[in-house]
């Protein structure tokens, strides 16, 4: 599973049952499978804010994360390619 699925999953999880309408909705949208005219219709101003900024905080803890994970996959490698020395 990659990096896109891993915070998609994760995300979803956390959402009340609107804000996953809303992400879906935005998904769609990012997708090209929606016009924006469209997205803008069915968007719920009053949810639509709220989504987006835990989508950006929840997006940052993700990424720092995943460079955490990324350096430890280094620092293994890195040990392994000594030991064989």
């Amino acid at each position: 599973m990659g990096f896109r699925e891993r915070w998609t999953k994760e995300f979803t999880k956390m959402l009340t049952e609107d804000e996953r309408k809303a992400f879906s909705l935005w998904l769609e949208f990012s997708q090209g499978k929606i016009s924006e005219s469209e997205f803008q219709s069915k968007m719920d101003m009053k949810i639509m804010p709220k989504m987006l900024g835990k989508m950006s905080a929840t997006r940052m803890n993700a990424l720092e994360d995943e460079v955490e994970r990324l350096r430890k996959r280094v620092a293994s490698l890195e040990d392994r390619a000594h030991k064989k020395s």
